[in-house]
């Protein structure tokens, strides 16, 4: 039955390398979260009815699965990890401005709640800044291991924010 393995039951799972880790490892704390962060993105793309926001959400939901993916073979990502960790900052940084020039900064603390869509992004930016907070511990403070890392996750909070100001206005 493909349901299952049964693997795990021990409390241990295996990283891509073949390593077995105990399941309390911040290793997997850090690739849980991001995997919170995708599903809490999948309640903003169902609720999305803009299509070029929608397909932005959707590209953050694919560059966080290969930054799970990146996390879990580290040794592997040494190699190819930093070409995919620029172009996603680069992917960022262009939608922070491109989404930036389309919403006034509020100069206030907002709640979320003005609409069930940029309510949705929102718990995914919580989710994040909870993830960077993870990434932090598991890379240790100055560590250039995941320096990409960080600044990705610093950025992708960033656009969350400006996309959840961008969907609160694009729907009123």
């Amino acid at each position: 039955m493909w349901y299952y393995t049964g693997k795990g039951d021990q409390g241990d799972s295996s990283l891509f390398d073949g390593r077995q880790v105990s399941k309390g490892d911040i290793v997997f704390e850090l690739i849980g979260t991001l995997d919170e962060a995708t599903a809490h993105l999948g309640m903003a793309v169902s609720l999305c009815r803009v299509p070029g926001l929608k397909a932005d959400l959707r590209e953050t939901q694919d560059y966080l699965s290969k930054l799970m993916g990146t996390i879990a073979d580290l040794e592997k990502a040494e190699l190819e990890g930093h070409s995919f960790l620029a172009r996603a900052i680069g992917w960022l940084e262009k939608k922070i401005s491109d989404y930036g020039k389309l919403v006034k900064n509020p100069q206030a603390f907002l709640y979320a709640g003005e609409s069930a869509l940029g309510a949705a992004i929102d718990v995914s930016r919580t989710v994040i800044r909870r993830t960077e907070r993870i990434a932090v511990r598991y890379f240790g403070a100055g560590n250039d291991d995941g320096r990409e890392i960080l600044v990705y996750l610093n950025r992708l909070s960033s656009l969350l924010y400006i996309l959840r100001l961008y969907a609160d206005s694009s729907i009123k």
